[in-house]
């Protein structure tokens, strides 16, 4: 409590050092009392008031018990006592208010701190209602820990232990990987080092088979040269002695005429002897050898066919981001039938994985229904970075699902259409009778209409539309004069209120062989005749319709279909002309 005191003669160096607690020396202390009211003769303080925190003289004592509301609100005790007091708490201490130096006896739930008395009386905490006692706190404290311990000891530790030994394992199982691909690395250099060794073995002798052909072909030639070239001197030191002694032979007439019949038959040999040597032609021998030559790469080329030779190293982990559907990602199916897609894994490099183990993950975004359970999916990995994603839809609708490899989002989805065909899952409709203008006729069996007006363009519709999915039919032409037929699909509403125009209707004319939609005109195609079967396949998911002669294997595909339902259309004009289905 607030306490007024007045200044002593010698001014505030005469107060007390500390009016609301005893110091821990008995010997220092003076009674408040007589500091006080200024008394000359102070007396040392002798007792302490518990309840008031002061210290007393035993003269001041009497009058203090009297004070207040009387002895019962005030407890005496002497100065030693209080002294052992102080020690045994300094030796149990605990936290006191850093506000009002009280003990922290409550908790306040709504700050969520501990606070004394005084606190909770006149402090800051006056007023909150959700204040309790510290026992009771601990007590809610430590049962909420020892729900938690046991949660994490439980639940928590195990998984986390067991994502440790996963880590640990995939660690491990990566370490050994790499060293045995560091392995391989090392074996197939050596191999390419073996193999570049033997190769050039190779070549070296093939330049050495080479020099011997070629060394052997011309010491032949030189040869040849050396006996043609002595030869050559031959005839020409004869033929010059020859000709010395006609000039200087003997006069005589018999010798002269003897000796010049005799030069004549030698020199005629002579001349024959330089004809053939003349006419001899020598190999040229070129100064080079073009057949011998050695085409090298640069040092670019070479690094690239060395990789190439050593291989592909390719990245453990796929890359969503490279990862794709392969085929068709939307497919059709019945309830309880599976239906397989395909997804192909490539790493950060856009490089096929060689092998499996990645992390693939199927969630369903949509199902036909929010409070039915998404159909369990299947994976299947086949070891060479190929996945198959197995799943069978229980319920009739449309399935949309997303993948995710190692954590990461394809970029395309899974879409999933599942319908339910009746008995007749191949003649899935018929001619519509209610649909039919009045210049048609229908046969019994509702397959086959027949033309019987006077010229004048009449149309039909199928039973039954499609809206999802994919569907097939064919139609086969029995019988027409001009080919003034058109066959399609159109919807329902727009063909009741516009039948003869076509404007709803996407269609192949057999007259011109071009496509019409919408009372528009567009590409040519090739006509089709009398007998020919025509197929139809309607994918209403992807709103396109292809159109197939199956004789002449001619296709028109027609684009940006409505997403309504729509139904197989067919419209005649001359008389006798007749089309039937085909199953």
């Amino acid at each position: 409590c607030r306490t007024c005191t007045r200044l002593p003669k010698n001014g505030a160096a005469g107060l007390p050092r500390d009016t609301s607690q005893a110091a821990t020396s008995s010997d220092s202390q003076q009674c408040v009392s007589c500091s006080a009211k200024e008394e000359i003769d102070r007396q040392t303080a002798a007792v302490w008031c518990t309840k008031c925190e002061v210290v007393l003289c035993t003269s001041h004592m009497a009058e203090h018990m009297m004070s207040g509301q009387g002895p019962s609100s005030h407890a005496i005790i002497g100065l030693s006592e209080r002294d052992q007091s102080t020690d045994a708490q300094q030796g149990n201490s605990s936290p006191l208010c850093g506000e009002h130096n009280r003990p922290l006896e409550y908790f306040c739930k709504a700050c969520g701190v501990c606070i004394c008395g005084h606190c909770v009386a006149i402090g800051r905490h006056r007023g909150h209602t959700q204040i309790v006692t510290v026992h009771e706190v601990s007590d809610e404290l430590q049962a909420e820990v020892q729900t938690k311990s046991k949660k994490i000891k439980d639940v928590t530790l195990p998984r986390a232990q067991r994502a440790l030994e996963k880590v640990q394992k995939v660690t491990s199982e990566l370490s050994s990987r790499a060293e045995q691909v560091e392995a391989d690395i090392k074996t197939a250099s050596r191999l390419a080092v073996a193999a570049i060794q033997t190769c050039e073995q190779e070549k070296l002798q093939e330049v050495d088979d080479i020099r011997v052909v070629r060394l052997k072909t011309l010491d032949r030639q030189r040869e040849e040269l050396r006996q043609h070239t002595a030869a050559l001197e031959g005839v020409v030191a004869f033929s010059e002695k020859l000709v010395e002694r006609r000039r200087f032979g003997s006069p005589s007439r018999n010798s002269t005429q003897q000796c010049e019949e005799n030069i004549v038959g030698v020199l005629t040999a002579v001349k024959a002897r330089a004809d053939v040597l003349d006419k001899v032609e020598f190999s040229e021998t070129a100064n080079h050898h073009p057949h011998l030559t050695f085409s090298s790469t640069n040092e670019t080329e070479m690094m690239q066919k060395a990789c190439e030779l050593l291989g592909t190293v390719v990245s453990c982990e796929a890359s969503a981001a490279h990862s794709c559907i392969e085929g068709d990602r939307h497919k059709h199916t019945q309830p309880g039938q599976p239906v397989v897609f395909s997804v192909l894994a490539k790493d950060r490099q856009g490089k096929t994985q060689i092998r499996g183990g990645d992390s693939i993950r199927v969630t369903w975004s949509r199902l036909p229904a929010a409070d039915m359970a998404a159909p369990a999916v299947e994976v299947r990995d086949k070891g060479d970075g190929h996945y198959d994603i197995v799943c069978s839809p229980s319920r009739t609708g449309d399935y949309e699902a997303e993948v995710f490899i190692n954590g990461g989002k394809l970029a395309t989805t899974l879409v999933v259409g599942c319908c339910v065909l009746d008995d007749l899952q191949e003649k899935w409709f018929e001619f519509d009778s209610t649909e039919c203008q009045a210049r048609l006729t229908i046969s019994s069996d509702k397959q086959t209409v027949i033309y019987d007006g006077q010229t004048d363009w009449s149309s039909a519709l199928a039973s039954r539309g499609a809206r999802r999915g994919r569907c097939t039919w064919k139609v086969k032409i029995r019988k027409s004069q001009k080919m003034n037929i058109m066959v399609g699909v159109a919807e329902k509403p727009g063909l009741t209120a516009q039948r003869d125009n076509f404007m709803s209707a996407y269609c192949w004319f057999g007259y011109t062989g071009r496509k019409y939609v919408l009372g528009k005109w567009s590409e040519s195609i090739r006509k089709f005749k009398v007998n020919d079967i025509l197929q139809f396949d309607l994918d209403c998911d992807k709103h396109t319709l292809q159109i197939t002669n199956l004789r002449s294997r001619e296709t028109a595909k027609i684009d940006n279909l409505p997403a309504a339902e729509l139904f197989p259309y067919f419209s005649l004009v001359h008389p006798q002309d007749s089309i039937s289905l085909e199953w």
